[in-house]
């Protein structure tokens, strides 16, 4: 099912919450949000898309998530390469690598610092 093209949608407040008419009547009224949360339908983000999402650490540090046009995911439009890296609670950093039977390994990453 696609979503309506919204040729001359219109919005309605009032005791029922937020809602939206697709094709600009009032027979067709469908409720977004409500006083118990959001209530979209699948077909609200069938074109959705997202070039980069930005994303900020607690320190404040900027990250930009986005994909190549080879379908490869890039952080700060850097690909990630061939592997996983993760930090153990202790710090020490590890390649996390896959097979192409898809058995997991890993190997501690050499003078990697924090």
């Amino acid at each position: 099912m696609a979503r309506p093209k919204i040729t001359k949608g219109k919005t309605g407040i009032g005791n029922f919450g937020v809602g939206v008419m697709p094709d600009g009547t009032s027979s067709t009224l469908r409720v977004l949000i409500k006083p118990d949360g959001f209530h979209f339908a699948p077909t609200d983000f069938e074109d959705l898309v997202l070039p980069t999402i930005n994303l900020s650490s607690a320190n404040g540090t900027a990250y930009a998530l986005s994909v190549n046009n080879n379908g490869e995911l890039l952080i700060n439009n850097k690909q990630l390469k061939n592997n996983l890296q993760l930090t153990s609670s202790n710090g020490k950093k590890f390649n996390l690598e896959v097979d192409d039977d898809g058995n997991l390994t890993t190997k501690e990453v050499a003078n990697a610092t924090g």
